[in-house]
């Protein structure tokens, strides 16, 4: 990226989460969304495959080398998918991928930038004391309940709440010192809000950034000041228990 010193402009690289197993269970085989063999869905064999073929191609491109901070959801999925990225554990060979990349950028969960909440098992997280076993790595201070407490059993979260939601996590993301940032999320969730951004707030985006993401997908978004300053973003809300408590995080050696 170009003139990434640059205060007026900021750099964004969405990634979706790899395939997981609810995606086979929900699309392949017909499984029920509402199952709860789903729960908290992990990468699948070839969402392995897909996180390893991801990280090869950023080694190529250089942009490990230059993304300040990696954002995560705090699903298993999003979580394996940001490891097997920025850190290759588990899914490559990290003997050769680490003597290319001089950079490790620290991981954050945030619970902002789930997929929509509600009704799905797939998309309830199991809790933070668990998963920060597995993933010594990501930093979850910035979560609050060990619990997932957003997660509701009678209710899907409204398309349009989770937005609002993207846009206040893209406000948020702008006060950050950070100018090249990568965030791995969900389908829903990068969709809505990178449509809420041309739709709501007139960022021009092309038409091929706002479609659905395919599984391991990563889309490159430039954001300029001036962007940032229209009445739609200022004025944007969205309920406080989704907000990042504050921007500053415990960075990992």
């Amino acid at each position: 990226m170009e003139n990434a010193s640059n205060l007026d402009l900021m750099e964004h690289f969405h990634v979706r989460h790899a395939q997981g197993v609810h995606n086979i269970a929900l699309e392949e085989k017909g499984e029920k969304p509402e199952s709860e063999k789903l729960f908290d869905a992990h990468l699948s064999p070839k969402g392995l495959q897909q996180v390893s073929e991801r990280r090869n191609q950023i080694l190529e491109s250089g942009l490990l080398n230059t993304v300040e901070l990696v954002i995560t959801s705090p699903l298993c999925r999003a979580m394996e998918t940001s490891i097997g990225i920025f850190r290759g554990q588990g899914y490559v060979n990290i003997s050769e991928d680490f003597a290319k990349a001089n950079n490790f950028p620290p991981i954050v969960a945030l619970e902002i930038c789930r997929e929509r909440m509600g009704l799905y098992p797939c998309d309830r997280r199991a809790s933070i004391s668990t998963r920060r076993t597995f993933f010594p790595e990501i930093d979850f201070t910035m979560i609050e309940s060990d619990e997932d407490a957003l997660w509701q059993d009678k209710e899907r979260e409204k398309l349009e709440d989770v937005a609002t939601r993207g846009l206040h996590f893209v406000k948020w993301l702008w006060e950050r010192p950070e100018k090249e940032i990568a965030i791995v999320s969900h389908g829903i969730f990068l969709q809505q809000t990178l449509c809420a951004l041309h739709g709501k707030v007139g960022i021009p985006l092309e038409d091929s950034l706002l479609t659905r993401f395919a599984n391991c997908e990563l889309r490159s978004i430039r954001i300029e000041k001036s962007d940032m300053e229209a009445d739609t973003l200022m004025t944007c809300n969205c309920r406080n228990y989704v907000t990042p408590p504050s921007t500053s995080f415990h960075s990992h050696a």
